[in-house]
């Protein structure tokens, strides 16, 4: 299977159609028929058991919005947002907490 970073495509592609399904306000059955197809091959593309072809493809992204390649695309994948978002915030508020610490640590020595 072909690997994009460590996620493979179809992981990729799977998360972000349902990704993008939701923040679209769609449920299984309105993308179903947004695209002409059934509630239950959007389920089987949602657990993975089946692949859409590309016409499919092109359909799902019209009916969301996005453009093919989005849906394809590790950045704009679920856990790599969240993941990056984790690590920002950490940085973040690791320096927020150095800073006050050393304002505090330099208040300290001032007083004495």
């Amino acid at each position: 299977m072909l690997q994009t970073g460590c996620m493979g495509i179809r992981h990729i592609f799977i998360q972000n159609m349902k990704y993008y399904r939701k923040k679209a306000g769609l449920t299984q059955e309105k993308l179903a028929e947004a695209i002409g197809m059934s509630t239950a091959y959007i389920g089987d593309m949602e657990a993975r058991e089946r692949f859409p072809k590309a016409e499919t493809i092109d359909k799902i992204a019209k009916a969301l919005n996005v453009s093919p390649s989005i849906l394809f695309s590790e950045q704009s994948s679920p856990e790599t947002l969240k993941s990056t978002f984790k690590q920002n915030y950490a940085k973040t508020l690791q320096e927020e907490l150095s800073n006050r610490i050393l304002k505090d640590i330099n208040d300290v020595c001032d007083m004495i």
